[in-house]
């Protein structure tokens, strides 16, 4: 079997993408607090960032599979119709 190889600009956007995530994660690196209705959360902000992007990224893709699971379930919805042949 032929392995495919990435094109070059896959690697440039890849390249991009860590630099930006490195950089961020140095201007980032101080000890922050952050305040929710009940908790209080304290640690490095770059962690509390990532761990929030997660959470967001978890709930879009279950939305995503609960609405396809709705539609699919549509999809096999069939209507008789009486009395034509």
């Amino acid at each position: 079997m032929e392995e495919k190889k990435k094109p070059i600009l896959f690697w440039i956007i890849a390249g991009i993408i860590l630099t930006i995530t490195i950089t961020l994660a140095v201007l980032n690196w101080k000890v922050t607090s952050l305040h929710l209705i009940f908790l209080e959360v304290q640690g490095r902000l770059i962690f509390i960032l990532l761990i929030f992007f997660f959470l967001g990224f978890l709930l879009g893709k279950l939305s995503h599979l609960l609405g396809s699971r709705k539609k699919e379930k549509d999809d096999h919805v069939h209507f008789v119709n009486e009395g034509k042949k």
